[in-house]
This record gives structure tokens, C-alpha cells and sequence, in this order.
């Protein structure tokens, strides 16, 4: 190795790891429903799909301010469009389970709710939909708001 090198290195990784830990935001439910609840009312922006552009996530991002977070972890455009991205994902996935799992349903609270009864149907749903596991018997908050 190079002199020097070693601690190019290593103010490279420090750096690294300020940026990290500066972009990550902690997300409380709170936070989640306010972030999908300023998404509804702006619903005209995102069009059927929900698909927002860079300027609404800076508007969502200031909106976001107004919630208390640690100074260190500020939800940023990013951040918040990030959490959009999980937060369609998991709307699929319950969509999925209400929609188009024949004999199941999907309740806010209690998930999938399977029971003795819709065991064997649960687990053929799940042997080709994995992502709908986690809600086998939990809730999603943002379902009814979605």
C-alpha cells in the first residue's frame, strides 16, 4: 500500500458513515400518518398511481418538519420518498390478501385473522405470495386511510 493511503481510507469511511447516519430518519406512526395523509390530499399530484415528482417531496419534507424529530435525523425529500415507497408496498401486499386471496379477507387490526378454518388456505396464499407473511395475524395501520 502506498503511503498515505491508509488514512485517505479512513477519513473516507468516517465521512461515510456521518453522511449515514445524518440521512437516517426514525419514523414513528405518527409520522407514517402524517406523511400518507398529506399524500391523500395531494393525490391530484401523484395522479392513479401515486407517483409523486422531486418537487412534492420537498413540499412533503417541509410539511414533515413541523413533527418533532431528533436534530441529527431530519426527514428529508428523500427519506419521505423513500417511506412512500415501503408504504405502497405493504398497501400491495394487504391489497393482495383483501383482494385476491380467494376465502381470506383483511382486517386493519387483525391482519389476515386466519384461524383454524382458513389455515390451509393461508398457507397455499402464502407458498406463492412471501411478502404477505408478516400480516398473517397483524394489522396495517394505513389500510382504511388508503
Amino acid at each position: 500500500m502506498a503511503k498515505g493511503k491508509g488514512k485517505k481510507r479512513e477519513a473516507n469511511d468516517s465521512q461515510e458513515t456521518a453522511t449515514a447516519a445524518r440521512d437516517h430518519c426514525i419514523w414513528s406512526l405518527d409520522d407514517e400518518k402524517k406523511l400518507v395523509e398529506y399524500a391523500v390530499q395531494h393525490h391530484a399530484k401523484g395522479g392513479d398511481g401515486m407517483n409523486f415528482t422531486k418537487s412534492f417531496w420537498v413540499s412533503a419534507a417541509t410539511e414533515m418538519a413541523t413533527c418533532p424529530c431528533p436534530e441529527d435525523a431530519p426527514k428529508t425529500p428523500e427519506a419521505c420518498q423513500s417511506k412512500w415507497t415501503w408504504i405502497k408496498k405493504m398497501y400491495q401486499v394487504v391489497d393482495k390478501i383483501a383482494n385476491h386471496a380467494s376465502g381470506l379477507s383483511f382486517h386493519s387490526e387483525l391482519g389476515a385473522n386466519i384461524t383454524a378454518e382458513s389455515e390451509t388456505m393461508w398457507v397455499g396464499f402464502v407458498k406463492h405470495n412471501l411478502s404477505v407473511k408478516p400480516l398473517r395475524n397483524k394489522g396495517w395501520a394505513h389500510n382504511e386511510v388508503l
